[in-house]
């Protein structure tokens, strides 16, 4: 994780990069828009289905080890990543 100055001069530095090369540009925003893996979702559906079968089941300790899974998994999971366009700056201006 950065921090928010560090965000900031990545940025920046991502910008002005866009602003020579437009192909690279666009290459980075396609990277941005990709959602991260899925293996965090699966693994919530999954702990969750789990926690209902196994409390129909009246299994005690292992409703409580998939819930708590469930739960950790959830708060755990990456945060997504966020649109920002990339703005480009026009040649000579500056």
């Amino acid at each position: 994780m950065l921090s928010g100055q560090e965000e900031r001069a990545f940025a920046e530095i991502a910008e002005q990069i866009g602003a020579d090369d437009p192909r690279f540009a666009v290459s980075m925003q396609r990277l941005q828009l990709r959602r991260p893996g899925r293996g965090h979702d699966v693994v919530i559906v999954v702990a969750a289905a789990t926690a209902v079968l196994c409390l129909l089941l009246s299994l005690g300790p292992a409703t409580f080890a998939a819930a708590a899974l469930a739960f950790a998994a959830y708060h755990c999971r990456p945060s997504r990543p966020t649109r920002r366009p990339v703005r480009r700056r026009r040649r000579g201006s500056r």
